[in-house]
């Protein structure tokens, strides 16, 4: 027994650190969008992830590559909504909004998990998650109309509308996570998800022009979201997964626009607004009446 609860204290503080870590890429995504499109960006970002993952997989199970054809769905799945499109939408958000505004429409992410797990697993939504979800959307919308809730539709950006694409996509890719998680390691499941990403990544990047100078510290951003942001976080988080499901899992991701937010402030200097503070503790206190546990 006691082992069992010091492996869940584990799982526990990865995934806050899982957390610290996203916190970090919203930073380094705002900084390299501004020199990379955003299918570039994203295909440096899990290149680098690659050159780790693919090595440390292959080591786990030298059966890697041998791939049933019913399982080639699921991870193409996994590839095309956590890689590709969260990352199309993150990089074009992050490029005109800031940092910590679009941390807080991403911490949608666990109200689309549950919508999702009602509809695939038929979870009962209660009343109090109804509410908690209309608490969060008033946030969403308090953040996104700048506090100027009557005047919403004239202060939305298209950053705020890529953003919103960020919790959509990532919902899919922690519900297709469950099924490939019985047949796989969380290792091998990112491994897998990183290298369809990527392929489906290059093929549009090549409509993209590669800039001529590109400053150091963007080569650190990107090398941040490589193999801190993708190949620590994305296993610690499908380990997470593995071993106390996607719901919990998800809850602990509350935390990232908090990291996010003071991480922005710190390193980027931004200046965060009233209506960004009410709107994201709206967001937030929302998301934690969803995911509270009875």
């Amino acid at each position: 027994m006691e082992s069992v609860h010091t492996s869940l204290r584990v799982t526990y503080i990865k995934l806050v650190l899982v957390c610290l870590f996203w916190g970090g890429t919203f930073i380094s995504t705002r900084i390299a969008a501004q020199t990379f499109g955003p299918f570039t960006g994203a295909s440096i970002r899990y290149s680098i992830a690659l050159i780790f993952l693919l090595p440390m997989a292959w080591k786990q199970n030298r059966q890697l590559f041998d791939i049933r054809k019913n399982q080639l769905p699921l991870l193409l799945l996994l590839g095309f909504s956590g890689i590709f499109a969260y990352n199309f939408f993150f990089f074009k958000g992050l490029k005109t909004i800031p940092a910590s505004r679009g941390a807080l429409l991403a911490a949608l992410n666990p109200i689309f998990v549950m919508l999702m797990s009602a509809v695939i697993y038929k979870e009962r939504i209660t009343m109090r998650k109804i509410t908690g979800i209309i608490i969060s959307l008033m946030g969403v919308i308090i953040v996104i109309s700048r506090g100027k809730v009557t005047q919403l539709l004239s202060g939305l950006e298209l950053g705020d509308l890529f953003m919103l694409g960020c919790p959509l996509t990532w919902a899919i890719y922690t519900m297709a996570g469950k099924p490939v998680l019985k047949h796989t390691t969380p290792l091998q499941a990112s491994a897998w998800a990183s290298l369809s990403g990527l392929i489906m990544l290059l093929l549009f990047s090549t409509g993209e022009t590669f800039p001529v100078n590109i400053p150091a510290k963007v080569w650190v951003a990107l090398a941040y979201l490589g193999i801190v942001g993708t190949v620590i976080a994305f296993v610690w988080y499908y380990d997470g997964i593995k071993t106390i499901g996607p719901m919990r899992t998800a809850i602990f991701t509350n935390l990232v626009p908090v990291f996010a937010v003071l991480l922005s402030v710190i390193i980027l200097h931004e200046q965060v607004s009233w209506y960004t503070w009410f709107g994201g503790a709206l967001v937030i206190g929302g998301v934690l009446l969803v995911t509270r546990r009875q």
